[in-house]
């Protein structure tokens, strides 16, 4: 099992949308925001490339995520 601690920037003003909707992917954990456009999160998954094509899939099919940034990867 891999774990991840992630910060995902947001639009502006868009962070508590964005998190509710992290909250349902598999895997994700919310641990906080800063109210405007970071949300702080802990991401496990099987395979680090599982987590990579997952992060993809995020950053495509949801327009009010800008950047996803893992502050470290380790296992489980």
């Amino acid at each position: 099992m891999v774990i991840s601690g992630v910060l995902f920037e947001t639009v502006s003003g868009r962070v508590k949308e964005v998190a509710s909707r992290l909250a349902h992917v598999k895997g994700i954990e919310i641990t906080g925001t800063d109210g405007d456009n970071k949300v702080a999160a802990v991401w496990r998954g099987q395979h680090g490339a599982g987590l990579l094509r997952a992060a993809d899939q995020l950053l495509k099919s949801d327009p009010d995520i800008l950047g996803i940034f893992p502050t470290f990867v380790g296992k489980e």
